[in-house]
């Protein structure tokens, strides 16, 4: 496969970097075109180029919900509210709606989209 014939569903790696892009930590992005260094993203009816290295690329849409440690110097805009998520939450493959773990359960129902799932908390976000 080259990267010119890629075309499917991307996420950003948690180590990389991105700064003004609206990307989401653990959601994934559908992939609407590939360059040699650069792979297009579909977010919100807008695309955003960003360099192959920052993302992880995989053919279909992954079915299983990601786990994302929020770092912890990254900001909170919701700490002690009900909306706030933790420094460690899930997102839904499907909608990338972010859930609040408690414990750690082997699956998840999404309250948006009604997506059942196993959580993959070998792979994170």
């Amino acid at each position: 496969m080259t990267m010119t014939d890629i075309q499917g569903w991307a996420r950003v790696w948690p180590a990389a970097k991105i700064e003004g892009k609206p990307l989401r930590r653990g959601a994934w992005y559908r992939i609407v075109s590939a360059g040699r260094s650069k792979v297009v993203l579909e977010v919100r009816n807008t695309r955003y180029a960003l360099p192959h290295d920052a993302v992880e690329v995989r053919r279909t849409r992954p079915d299983r919900f990601t786990v994302v440690y929020r770092p912890l110097n990254a900001p909170n805009p919701h700490e002690g509210t009900k909306k706030d998520l933790g420094r460690m939450y899930a997102v839904c493959p499907s909608s990338g709606t972010r859930i609040k773990l408690f414990g750690r359960p082997d699956e998840l129902l999404c309250p948006v989209c009604g997506h059942r799932g196993e959580i993959a908390w070998w792979e994170t976000g």
